[in-house]
C-alpha cells in the first residue's frame, strides 16, 4: 500500500495489510506506537473513539512519516481527509518566510540576488548541483548577510527536495 498506487475511491483488503504491515515494519523500534495505532483503529470501528480525536492522534503518531500518513488518508471518508501533511505546510512557511526576507532585503539593494538565488535553487531541483554545491553557491550569493544564510541552512536542513520546489513556487 505505502509507496504504490491505491485506488482512491475504494481501497481494498489487501491494501489495508499492506498498509497494517508497513506502519507495523516502521514501528518495529516503537512497539508502543504501533499498539496504539491498533488502539485508535479498534476504537474507531468500536465507536469509542471520536474520527476527529483519531485522525488528530494518528497525525501526532506518525509526525515524521509522510509515506504513512498519506497511505492513512486514503482509508479516511472525504470528510474526514484532513491530514495534509504537516510538514509540508511548515516547510512552505519556513521557505514563504524565508523568500519575503530575501525580496524585501534585496528589492533596492540588489535585485539580481533573488534570480541568482532561484537559480542555484531550480539547479539543485534539477540534480546540477548537489546539496554541498547548492549551500556553497547560496553562501556566496548571500556574502554579508549572515542572517540570510543562517535561516536558509536552517530550513535547507530539514527537507532538501521539498525545501527547493517551495523556494521556487514563492
Amino acid at each position: 500500500m505505502v509507496g504504490r498506487r491505491v485506488s482512491p475511491a475504494a481501497p481494498t483488503i489487501n491494501d489495508a495489510q499492506s498498509y497494517l504491515a508497513a506502519v507495523k515494519e516502521t514501528f518495529h523500534d516503537e512497539p508502543s506506537k504501533y499498539a496504539e495505532f491498533l488502539k485508535l483503529l479498534n476504537g474507531i470501528r468500536n465507536q469509542k473513539v471520536d474520527k476527529d480525536v483519531m485522525v488528530a492522534r494518528v497525525e501526532e503518531l506518525m509526525e515524521d512519516h509522510d509515506d504513512l500518513l498519506h497511505g492513512f488518508n486514503v482509508f479516511l471518508p472525504d470528510e474526514a481527509k484532513r491530514i495534509k501533511n504537516p510538514h509540508t505546510n511548515k516547510i512552505h512557511a519556513d521557505a514563504e518566510e524565508f523568500m519575503n526576507k530575501l525580496k524585501t532585503r534585496f528589492k533596492t539593494l540588489d535585485t539580481e540576488v533573488v534570480g541568482s538565488f532561484r537559480q542555484i535553487m531550480e539547479m539543485f531541483k534539477e540534480g546540477k548541483l548537489s546539496v554541498k554545491q547548492a549551500q556553497e553557491e547560496v553562501i556566496d550569493v548571500l556574502y554579508y548577510h549572515e542572517d540570510l544564510i543562517e535561516d536558509f541552512l536552517t530550513i535547507f536542513e530539514k527537507k532538501k527536495d521539498r525545501v527547493a520546489l517551495a523556494l521556487l513556487q514563492l
